[in-house]
């Protein structure tokens, strides 16, 4: 008992030492405390700004992407446009080339060819006779072609027998 006695009387200058130290000894926690909540006040705005970081580099990545695309798509329009301008100088070329009165000052000019005189024209008569329809086959296409084989070769070895 005689330690509980000795706590009963009361030195005050222990007791502001022991406010002091009390005190000192909060002042330490709170301030453990506050180091504790601004650390993890801290890392929120690291991960905030990570992600933000994160974001950006998407933004910008896609934005190189998309004016990428764009360089591409201009690349081709120009491509388009020298074609249709290709495609153009070939239809004019091709119109002249097609034209019949080029063909005709192209066959006189430089192949020498010219009109024939009557005298040179050769006319062929020819008797039709119900022999010659008797002998047509209309109702088959063989015949036909057949029929028209023979006139075909025949007008040939007329023409080759002649000199034309």
């Amino acid at each position: 008992m005689s330690a509980i006695r000795e706590k009963t009387y009361i030195d005050y200058s222990d007791v502001e030492k022991y406010y002091r130290i009390k005190e000192e000894a909060m002042l330490k926690s709170k301030q453990k405390q506050c180091k504790k909540e601004s650390a993890g006040i801290q890392f929120k705005y690291f991960v905030y700004v990570a992600v933000m970081f994160m974001l950006s580099l998407g933004i910008i990545f896609n934005y190189a992407i998309i004016t990428q695309r764009k360089m591409e798509i201009n690349d081709l329009n120009r491509q388009i446009t020298v074609l249709s301008k290709q495609k153009e100088d070939v239809v004019i070329a091709l119109e002249s080339i097609k034209n019949s009165n080029t063909i005709e000052e192209n066959a006189v000019n430089f192949l020498g060819m010219n009109y024939a005189r009557t005298d040179q024209n050769l006319l062929v008569s020819v008797n039709y006779s119900g022999v010659l329809e008797d002998n047509f086959a209309y109702e088959n296409d063989v015949n036909k072609r057949a029929f028209l084989e023979n006139i075909v070769e025949k007008t040939f070895a007329l023409l080759k027998n002649e000199g034309i």
